[in-house]
Parts: structure tokens; sequence; C-alpha cells
């Protein structure tokens, strides 16, 4: 799988200086609006609530988003609620939509892991990214997403290793085999164990859950996973608490 692939695919992104970025627009851009990817506005808006209820969002917090791209997630949280918000995105034409669209936001045009941390906070995010990513490169990502985070960190829309087989065959289905090879090769997924979670989890000290695709009317939901991981109120968790949350979530 080639990172830059998805990346000179992402570049090639761009709207009309003249239109109105709405969320609909926005999800558009962030590739939400095809085939078995597509999630209707309202349904959009549903899924941005649930993902803020389990975080805990309120007025006056702080969100940065990893691979943010247009900005439709931050854009229906920021709906929701009065927030100050960030992210960056290695698409240029992305970036300059999320900038328009979030003028009061930090935005950057920068790859996943050279995300700093000396600012941080409250929460920090990805929406459909860490498939674009190898597993090496997602640790490093996902150290520095928990490092940026003074509260928690979710990760999000991540492809389930357990149903691969029937994630490419529902994907490939949607198209002839002409179609789904013009589009996707080249273009592998990477798709992670939970385990995989719950050990990176561990090792960076933090509680976490684990939770099935939410996406209302969504297809992709029974191929997907979420993940938050809540930093520990105490300076160090210990490893056995951490395993004894790992043996609650799993009840």
């Amino acid at each position: 799988m080639s990172t830059q692939n998805w990346q000179e695919i992402w570049n090639r992104r761009a709207y009309d200086l003249g239109s109105t970025l709405d969320l609909g627009a926005l999800i558009k851009l962030d590739g939400f609006d095809v085939g078995a990817g597509r999630i209707e506005v309202s349904d959009w808006q549903a899924y941005v609530g649930i993902i803020s209820n389990k975080l805990g969002i309120s007025d006056g917090a702080t969100v940065y988003e990893i691979g943010c791209g247009a900005g439709a997630f931050l854009y229906a949280l920021c709906q929701r609620h009065n927030l100050t918000v960030g992210g960056l995105d290695y698409s240029k034409a992305l970036i300059s939509a999320a900038t328009r669209a979030l003028p009061d936001g930090e935005f950057n045009i920068a790859a996943a892991k050279s995300v700093g941390t000396s600012t941080t906070y409250d929460f920090v995010m990805s929406n459909g990214v860490f498939h674009y990513f190898s597993q090496e490169y997602a640790a490093e990502v996902l150290a520095r997403m928990i490092k940026k985070a003074r509260i928690a960190v979710a990760v999000l829309e991540v492809p389930d290793l357990e149903t691969k087989q029937e994630s490419e065959a529902f994907r490939r289905d949607k198209l002839t085999q002409e179609e789904y090879e013009k589009k996707y090769a080249g273009l592998e997924h990477t798709y992670y164990e939970r385990d995989w979670f719950k050990t990176q989890a561990i090792e960076n000290g933090c509680d976490y859950e684990i939770f099935d695709g939410c996406v209302p009317n969504y297809a992709q939901n029974p191929y997907r996973f979420g993940v938050i991981l809540k930093k520990s109120h105490s300076a160090k968790c210990t490893k056995s608490s951490l395993l004894k949350a790992a043996k609650g979530s799993d009840e």
C-alpha cells in the first residue's frame, strides 16, 4: 500500500471558489458522497452527536482533528457547540476548504505524524483516516494524538480486520470488476484488530472504549469500529487497572 498514492488522490479534490461550503458540500469533499461510503447530512449530524456525547464535548471545549479534510466533522461539531477547533491534512485543497468553512479554526497542511504536541487540545480525533496508514505509522500518529490531548482521543471509522473479506466483497459488488480495479489499484486499506488498539491504550497509559460503527443508515457500519482513549486523571495508569478496564469493555 502506498500512502503517496492516497495523497495524490486527495490532493486532486477541489471546490468551486464561488460555491457555498455548507455541511453537505464539506461531506462531499471529504469523500462521503458516493457508493458504499455515502452519508446523508442528517445522518452525519446524528453521528457527530453520538461521538460528541461519548466524548463529553460541551461548549468551550477545544477539538483538534488529524486528517480533517475539508472539515465536515468539525463543522458539524461547531453546529452543536461553541468550540475552538483546529486540524491538519496533507491536501492543500481540502485545508483551503476547511479554512474557508471554519475561519476561526487553526488549520495546517501537514502529514499526520508531524502533528505538533506542544499546543494541546481537550480532544484530539480522526475520522476515516487510519486505513490510509501502515500500522507502524498509525502507532506513531496515535502516540502523538494522545500526547496532544488533554482529555481524550477518538479514532473513528476504523476498518475491522475480522470483517475484511466481507468488507472487500461489499465494496467490490458496488462496482464492475473493471471499475473496481481502476478505482482501487494500489490503494489498499489497512485493517485493524480491535486488540491492536487495546495494546496501544495500555502502552500509552489510557483507558479505552471500543464500539461498533454507529453512523445511522451507513452501509459500512458492519465493517468498521471506533475507539475512544481516555487519559488517566492520575499521573500514570497501572497495568493491572488497565487490564481490568479491558476486561470490562469486553463484557
